[in-house]
């Protein structure tokens, strides 16, 4: 069928179909159906995971800000970093020449099997598309629900995130390649804290990270 023939049928401007067979995202739903029909195929529209929680989270933007403050200038650091096709996003993410590091921020783990493989998926494609090794981090929030939901897979951790947190840090402190994925614990200064330390200006909901 000839592309005059086809846009015929679709009852479109002939430039409309060409620019949806090139996969134009300006073409309307209702002119993709047409087009689809037109030349005998089915429209199949497939819906894919969103963004999940944003680091609008006052919680994670804390977080973000204290490891941000404590990156040494050798590391560019950005927020909310494209690492996918259909909008997926890693929280944070520390560029240098020879390593990226992506930090996802998880507050609340509740499935820990079920995040770490979507945030792999992210850093995979992040390592796609910039053609240099990305080490992840899950940077979680040191609260006693989510030691819970780690607790059963220490072994698997161990194995597959073995830089802890002091490692974590001394990267980010020095500038110097991490070299592996790993998993950073941090927790918010309390009121406890700010009392027993009266010397130390701990602004309120800072975070400081914690022994492995």
């Amino acid at each position: 069928m000839s592309t005059a023939n086809a846009a015929a049928r679709a009852r479109v401007a002939r430039s409309t179909l060409v620019r949806v067979e090139l996969g134009s995202s300006e073409a309307t739903l209702a002119t993709l159906c047409a087009v689809s029909d037109a030349v005998g195929l089915d429209l199949v529209i497939r819906a894919h995971p969103g963004r999940g929680t944003s680091l609008r989270d006052r919680g994670q933007l804390l977080i973000a800000e204290y490891l941000g403050r404590a990156a040494h200038p050798a590391w560019s650091v950005s927020l909310e970093v494209t690492a996918g096709d259909h909008g997926q996003a890693i929280d944070q993410v520390f560029w240098a020449a020879g390593e990226i590091i992506a930090v996802e921020i998880i507050r609340h783990m509740g499935d820990y099997q079920g995040q770490y493989r979507s945030v792999s998926l992210k850093r995979d494609w992040l390592a796609r598309q910039h053609r240099r090794p990305v080490r992840l981090v899950l940077a979680v929030e040191d609260l006693r629900s989510n030691r819970a939901t780690v607790a059963p897979h220490v072994s698997l951790i161990r194995s597959i995130l073995p830089a802890g947190s002091r490692r974590i840090m001394d990267a980010i402190h020095s500038g110097r390649p991490l070299g592996s994925d790993g998993l950073l614990w941090v927790r918010r200064h309390s009121t406890a804290d700010r009392s027993a330390n009266p010397a130390h200006d701990v602004p309120k909901g800072a975070v400081t990270r914690l022994v492995e």
